[in-house]
């Protein structure tokens, strides 16, 4: 019993570690997501395929999966037409952990650039970073999972702030909306979900890396309680799926 409790604690600190080094651009995407002029998409894998799936006009993003394969979670953020893009991308270069992440791609046109990173944990890789910047374009992006990697090239040339502008309005075409009280929150949530033809069925909170930290079938109510007491605080991203499988996704504050 001993055993399973060092267990528990060594793979809490990996967890903990893990978090810690993404922070820094988990806080420059914080910054600036609301920002005016910033494009700002989170994608879980579930709504990444109804998006790829769904009838909207919109650049073929189901080719994603030709590339990255297993996303457990995708975060852009992106801003055209800005001239403060070169600034952004030399801030967000300063915080990609590069003492943990290895470049994939390098690539440099004039003053465009673009820069590919991973990292894996000794079997498959985790997480993947794109930082593309031009005289007046920026974009990041992070994935995060058990990443299956195809052409890197051809995922670089699918972002640029326009293609994530139409990602974002896709998104919002095809995802649900519901309610959460309070948030920020100590742990115990109210869900708030209406839908006469189609009933709430799970709901799974991720951490802003993208790691499953919490997961809980839902009762076919419009208004339930659930409680996560054992969440360390922070930010977190609450996915709700429904019968028919639809999906929303929400962030939330868990404080102490």
């Amino acid at each position: 019993m001993k055993q399973i409790y060092l267990l528990l604690a060594a793979l809490f600190l990996l967890a903990s570690l893990a978090s810690a080094q993404q922070e820094p651009l988990n806080n420059f995407i914080e910054k600036h997501k609301r920002d005016k002029g910033f494009t700002f998409v989170y994608l879980s894998k579930d709504l990444l395929e109804v998006v790829a799936e769904s009838k909207v006009e919109m650049k073929d993003w189901h080719k994603l999966h030709n590339v990255v394969k297993n996303i457990g979670s995708l975060r852009v953020l992106a801003s055209g037409d800005n001239a403060d893009a070169p600034a952004l991308y030399n801030e967000a270069l300063k915080l990609v952990p590069t003492d943990e992440m290895d470049v994939l791609l390098t690539v440099r046109d004039g003053q465009d650039r673009v820069y590919v990173w991973s990292k894996d944990d000794g079997q498959a890789v985790t997480d993947l970073i794109l930082l593309v910047g031009t005289t007046d374009d920026f974009v990041l992006v992070c994935f995060a999972g058990q990443l299956e990697l195809g052409n890197v090239s051809e995922l670089a040339r699918m972002f640029n702030s326009e293609a994530v502008e139409q990602l974002a309005q896709a998104t919002e075409a095809v995802s649900i909306e519901f309610g959460i009280s309070p948030n920020p929150s100590r742990g115990t949530i109210t869900l708030n979900y209406a839908d006469a033809d189609d009933s709430p069925a799970m709901l799974t909170l991720v951490d802003p890396n993208g790691r499953l930290v919490a997961s809980q079938k839902l009762a076919p109510t419009t208004t339930q309680q659930l409680q996560f007491p054992e969440l360390p605080a922070g930010l977190y991203w609450v996915q709700l799926r429904t019968e028919k499988g639809k999906i929303g996704v929400k962030q939330i504050q868990i404080v102490h």
